[in-house]
């Protein structure tokens, strides 16, 4: 596939690597979208398709928080701070899931041109952990 951006629109860039039971899963999203800067925050908005479904995406980068906000037919909204684990929903059209996580590491290099951001974190549910390192890329 081949994405095409305006003057506006910036490409995102979604990796997840997920370590289950030794063994690494990868998913990714690659999304047209836009990348902002507002008091001192930074904000990246996408859009994604996920089994005919839209979602929105929001990701709110202030300092040492990162705050990803889904709302579709898939909601939730995860805050990754370092310290302290962190409970939320995910809401799916076939019901609610809690999970839990805790943030290890939080790599910021975004600048009004683009950049990066890291995310390394363990996610709980159901009893299971799961080890993660996510990496957005934002770029014209």
């Amino acid at each position: 596939m081949t994405l095409k951006n305006t003057d506006n629109e910036y490409i995102i860039a979604v990796v997840n690597k997920q370590m289950i039971d030794g063994h690494t899963e990868e998913i990714s999203e690659t999304a047209c979208g836009s990348f902002y800067e507002k008091n001192d925050k930074q904000y990246i908005l996408y859009k994604i398709e996920s089994d005919g479904d839209r979602i929105s995406v929001m990701i709110k980068i202030d300092n040492d928080t990162v705050i990803i906000k889904r709302s579709g037919s898939v909601q939730s909204s995860m805050e990754y701070r370092i310290g302290g684990k962190r409970s939320f929903l995910y809401r799916l059209p076939y019901g609610e899931i809690e999970m839990e996580l805790e943030t290890q590491q939080i790599i910021s290099s975004l600048t009004p041109q683009g950049g990066k951001v890291k995310l390394v974190y363990t996610l709980s549910m159901q009893g299971e952990e799961y080890y993660n390192d996510t990496e957005i890329t934002v770029k014209r």
